[in-house]
């Protein structure tokens, strides 16, 4: 096993994972050493499990490609709780409203537009992202944001970093 690729390697570990039948599978980040072929190969087997056996998958990942499709729910989590829950079989406005938007978009600004799952991600992500921010500045001293110095050293003194007195 040291021998092979990281890819070879999650390939054994994918199919010793799979020899027995399933009613609840979780992956996560299952295909990230994957090439696209078995990647993709990979995903139809899983299609093919659920519609047949109608198991349940629930596959934790941020790479989007392909899955658009797929998903019956999604689930958005973040700081260790579930943010959103879409029933994706129901009517979905605030994907509705992304796509909107992105159909007036330049080419340029559109690269993910034939993935709606990847575009609803894009703007929670960036949503928490800003929310993180707003955060930050309302805990800054007089609105300005803390140095990634400030912060590791805050953390130094609240963890007992052995180095923390020998450095000041």
């Amino acid at each position: 096993m040291h021998q092979i690729s990281d890819g070879q390697r999650r390939r054994v570990q994918i199919v010793l994972g799979l020899l027995e039948p399933f009613e609840m599978l979780l992956l996560d980040e299952v295909t990230v050493d994957l090439d696209v072929l078995v990647r993709k190969d990979l995903l139809q087997f899983l299609i093919r499990e659920t519609e047949e056996r109608t198991c349940t998958i629930i596959y934790a990942t941020h790479i989007f490609d392909g899955l658009g499709f797929w998903p019956t729910h999604l689930a958005h989590v973040a700081a260790g709780s579930i943010k959103k829950l879409v029933d994706l079989s129901e009517p979905f406005p605030e994907l509705d409203e992304i796509l909107g938007a992105r159909k007036s978009a330049s080419v340029k600004d559109n690269l993910y537009a034939d993935s709606p799952l990847l575009l609803i991600v894009e703007k929670w992500l960036r949503e928490d992202h800003k929310a993180a921010v707003e955060k930050r500045k309302q805990e800054a001293v007089h609105g300005v944001l803390p140095t990634r110095w400030e912060v590791l050293s805050e953390n130094m003194k609240e963890l007992g970093d052995k180095y923390y007195n020998y450095w000041r």
